[in-house]
């Protein structure tokens, strides 16, 4: 959990590289604190569903007794994601971007509109924008397999990812340099969380043993790490 908390505050700094000039745009509206109003419950709409898909894909892998594969299958996603992140490679945004154009255009048609409701679905429909960042955090909600975790996961992501985006509309070149850094940070991060899952669906298959440790001497008392 505290890798996943330091993707949600490290993520500022793609936030506000990818949406900070967006954000920016919108400093002046009378009516811009409905963007974050959007995107707070877009972001916890979202944690919830990947949360129950997520229970869905793992009640139908248990009923064939493979259960270990959605960890598995999640784990490969945040690793591949992790890898791309590392190394500066944007894959998806081949595929994503063109057929999301459309949805493009008419995001930045209500970011030109001061009036509340454009403003607040602008804030709703940044989900759609390509982002490998939430790629990961869903996926790690989906691994979750809880519709409330996710909920709860996806509402702090977008909580957490929030200061760089109101500095943003004031002042988003001042951070500009923090962009070189984000994904370093964040494609570890991701890295180590889907080796983690990839590691507990082998111990799961037993191919290696669980690990754990123990904080205290009392019978029972010990934390699992895969």
């Amino acid at each position: 959990m505290c890798i996943v908390a330091l993707i949600y505050l490290f993520g500022n700094l793609h936030c506000l590289g990818m949406c900070g000039p967006l954000v920016f745009m919108l400093g002046q509206h009378r009516y811009r604190y409905f963007y974050f109003i959007g995107r707070l419950l877009s972001f916890t709409l979202a944690g919830m569903v990947a949360g129950e898909v997520g229970f869905l894909i793992n009640a139908f892998f248990q009923h064939y007794h493979i259960s270990a594969a959605a960890s598995a299958v999640f784990g490969a996603i945040m690793m591949g994601t992790g890898v791309c992140s590392l190394q500066g490679w944007h894959p998806g945004q081949v595929w994503l971007t063109p057929s999301l154009a459309k949805i493009n255009r008419n995001l930045s048609l209500l970011m030109l509109k001061d009036q509340p409701l454009p403003t607040f679905l602008f804030g709703f429909f940044t989900l759609a924008l390509p982002c490998g960042q939430t790629i990961i955090v869903y996926s790690a909600c989906a691994l979750s397999g809880d519709l409330w975790i996710g909920m709860i996961n996806g509402l702090a992501f977008a909580l957490l990812t929030s200061p760089s985006l109101f500095l943003a509309m004031a002042a988003h070149k001042l951070f500009s340099r923090a962009k070189y850094y984000h994904r370093i940070i964040l494609g570890g991060a991701a890295f180590v969380i889907g080796a983690l899952a990839f590691c507990r669906a082998l111990a799961e298959w037993g191919v290696i043993p669980h690990l754990t440790f123990a904080l205290t001497h009392k019978e029972g008392v010990h934390f699992v790490i895969y």
